[in-house]
């Protein structure tokens, strides 16, 4: 029988674990934005259609509890999970949207990690304002877990919220952030076991969409390299 040579040097992890789903809303009708306003910006047409697929990938998750955000186009993502699977709908304001303004396009290649930072003129002040939401999501995902401990959770939200958790865990700063995409309608999948030590499973899955979104991730990036 074959044995794992990684088994003894692995780290212990403790049962039972906690799976978290960060849904990222469908797409919203931008054209009401005006006139309703950021936070009760509805699901476009699109976005319904979005929504429909999303709703039947999630039947057959097995999700435990369901919360979302006061945003009504993450509460019109949930909603129709929600009363499919006969779950309540938990409302949570820290899951709301964090307001971010800043968009830059920073290079990779042929660059050192410092060479980046100095390219970013900005890099320390945007860096803190980064610590503060993923702060502010950490402390909301650490109170879901110890809430509904064991169980599946899907957790309807926003870009920068899902952004600011993932980038959190992996340590990663303002460069980082600015660098990740996360689609609409798309699902982040993190584990954590018993005593609160985490795994990143998947990031940005959107396979129950019939076509990759229809999207050009570098629409809201302007161009801030230091010449």
């Amino acid at each position: 029988m074959y044995k794992n040579p990684y088994v003894k040097i692995q780290p212990k992890t403790k049962r039972p674990y906690t799976e978290i789903l960060l849904i990222r809303h469908c797409h919203p009708n931008y054209k009401l934005e005006k006139k309703l306003g950021d936070k009760k910006l509805p699901l476009s047409p699109d976005g319904l259609k979005q929504r429909k697929y999303l709703t039947a990938r999630l039947l057959h998750a097995n999700i435990d509890v369901v919360c979302a955000s006061e945003l009504t186009r993450a509460q019109e993502t949930a909603a129709d999970f929600a009363k499919k699977a006969k779950k309540d709908l938990l409302i949570n304001s820290r899951l709301n949207e964090f307001n971010w303004e800043d968009w830059y396009r920073i290079k990779y290649f042929n660059m050192t990690e410092k060479e980046r930072e100095k390219r970013l003129k900005r890099h320390k002040v945007l860096d803190a304002e980064l610590d503060k939401m993923q702060t502010a999501a950490r402390r909301a995902m650490a109170d879901i877990f110890r809430q509904y401990k064991g169980k599946k959770i899907a957790v309807f939200c926003h870009g920068n919220f899902i952004k600011s958790v993932l980038t959190g865990i992996l340590n990663a700063d303002i460069i980082g952030f600015l660098s990740l995409e996360i689609f609409q309608s798309s699902i982040s999948k993190i584990m954590v076991d018993r005593d609160g030590y985490i795994k990143i499973i998947y990031i940005n899955d959107v396979h129950h969409l019939p076509s990759p979104p229809d999207k050009d991730v570098f629409i809201t990036l302007i161009d801030h390299e230091e010449k």
